[in-house]
């Protein structure tokens, strides 16, 4: 049923937003009590944390034998990320990030996002290619970890007095259990609010003959990308903008490596929609955002109206294979 699908997918979505938000307050508090850098804070710890509800709603899919709905929310999510995400935090204050951190964080964000398409380009997802994505993310981890070290030796802080994780930190006291516990009681949120969608949108693709790829990179990508949206938003309203480019980055590294990995190993086998163009979309909306921010010292109005339009042709391009 349509009105039921369609129910579904909006109680996914509001479950999704609900939980993903404690978890990330909860993730960037136990950062602070262990110690961890800022930079870690923002391309690791909150972009697994706003990545989560992709990485659960593409399992949950693949575990239903529906993996191209798996890989059209990573594309989507990436994308969305990219351009509507980073276009409306351009769009309400300039995003202004150091342009180290960004190239070092982009190089490995821009591989991982290749990799991914190279495993799903012959319309199918080999369990060793999940594994082998896995691996990637692992590496990419032990890279983050280094960095992070070098930063707090080097003294580089990537948020300022006053920031989003500032306030998120407040009040965390010297505790992880009540932030583990947060945490935990957010993942329940995050699974059920997963399942939700998936099943709502499962139902609106039938009624309409919507092919998965479109439902995955269209209402899933927009639904999960949700906690992006927001934590984004909710920077560059506070002018700490320099958050926004390592949570993108980091959320669209898990997206690739872990996210499609994770669905390749539980639910290996044909994707069965061949979406080269969508594919292809989104490696121009990342080279376009690397090319801005390697000659940019910021991401201005501009820019984002510029990244709003590539959203829109993203969409259009989506569009085009909507219908089984």
């Amino acid at each position: 049923m349509l009105w039921l699908g369609l129910a579904l997918i909006a109680a996914g979505i509001v479950l999704l937003w609900l939980s993903a938000d404690p978890f990330v307050v909860a993730a960037a508090r136990l950062a602070h009590i262990w110690g961890v850098s800022p930079v870690l804070v923002g391309a690791l710890v909150i972009g697994f944390g706003t990545s989560a509800p992709e990485l659960v709603v593409s399992a949950v899919a693949a575990v239903r034998g529906e993996l191209a709905e798996s890989v059209g929310n990573v594309v989507g999510s990436n994308a969305a990320n990219l351009s509507l995400v980073l276009g409306v935090s351009a769009v309400i204050s300039p995003v202004v990030g150091q342009l180290r951190t960004i190239r070092r964080e982009g190089i490995i964000t821009l591989v991982a996002m290749a990799a991914m398409m190279a495993a799903a380009w012959d319309d199918t997802l080999a369990r060793w290619e999940g594994v082998l994505l896995v691996s990637g993310m692992a590496i990419a981890t032990v890279f983050l970890l280094a960095w992070s070290r070098h930063d707090v030796k080097a003294r580089v802080a990537v948020t300022s007095p006053g920031s989003v994780f500032d306030e998120m930190i407040d009040g965390a006291g010297g505790k992880a259990a009540p932030e583990i516990g947060r945490a935990s009681m957010s993942i329940v949120g995050i699974v059920a609010g997963a399942w939700l969608l998936v099943e709502g949108g499962s139902q609106v693709a039938d009624v309409y003959g919507l092919t998965g790829g479109f439902v995955g990179a269209t209402i899933f990508a927009l639904g999960t990308s949700l906690p992006e949206l927001v934590t984004a938003v909710a920077a560059a309203r506070r002018k700490a903008n320099e958050l926004v480019i390592g949570n993108l980055l980091g959320s669209n590294l898990f997206n690739s490596f872990l996210v499609v990995g994770v669905a390749g190993m539980v639910g290996a086998g044909p994707i069965g929609e061949r979406r080269v163009w969508e594919h292809v979309m989104m490696m121009v909306i990342a080279v376009a955002v690397g090319i801005m921010a390697a000659t940019r010292s910021r991401l201005g109005r501009s820019h984002g109206v510029v990244l709003l339009g590539l959203f829109g042709l993203f969409i259009a391009v989506v569009g085009t294979n909507a219908t089984m």
